[in-house]
């Protein structure tokens, strides 16, 4: 079991990505990520199940009230190297993005160790997943899918959250500013 701090959408942007899920879900034979319990999101940070997150709800709190809610692009897909098997839209790496991002391992830079290298600043691909655990074939299929079926989504980030996952349970949310 892992922990994610999230960046949620607004509507309009929640369910068009949700459309992109289902989509793909039927399209591999397989449950989409919605029937898995997620919810849309670019992940600022995971952790290992060895964190202590006894503190985040109250600090996740104030970070969440510090930060105004702001706009977003999901612009690409792209996928990870390696036997992970994920496809993602990729957001516009924006100034604001970026800095909220920075910030957030600032604030929680005492739980840096028990996070992935991944999420850290200067590793970072921020991205919002739309297929995982994909064998190599699944992969292609699922870019020509997205490739397809995807345009550019804009919307806004207005909540952030603390997600307990596999499975999916959202332990704490937050709206921004």
């Amino acid at each position: 079991m892992g922990y994610a701090i999230e960046l949620f959408y607004d509507h309009d942007s929640e369910k068009a990505v949700r459309e992109i899920w289902d989509g793909l879900g039927a399209a591999l034979g397989q449950p989409s990520l919605s029937e898995l319990g997620a919810r849309p999101h670019v992940s600022l940070a995971v952790y290992s199940d060895g964190v202590d997150t006894s503190g985040f709800r109250e600090q996740l709190l104030e970070f969440a009230q510090s930060v105004a809610s702001f706009e977003f692009k999901l612009s690409s897909v792209g996928t990870f190297p390696g036997s992970e098997g994920v496809v993602f839209l990729a957001p516009v790496a924006t100034r604001q993005l970026l800095a909220v991002h920075a910030r957030f391992h600032e604030v929680f830079s005492q739980n840096d160790e028990s996070g992935m290298a991944y999420y850290l600043p200067g590793n970072w691909v921020p991205h919002c997943t739309v297929a995982i655990d994909l064998a190599a074939a699944e992969v292609r299929e699922a870019v020509g899918y997205c490739r397809e079926a995807f345009q550019p989504i804009t919307g806004r980030f207005q909540e952030i959250g603390l997600v307990e996952f596999r499975p999916v349970k959202e332990l704490g949310t937050y709206k921004l500013g």
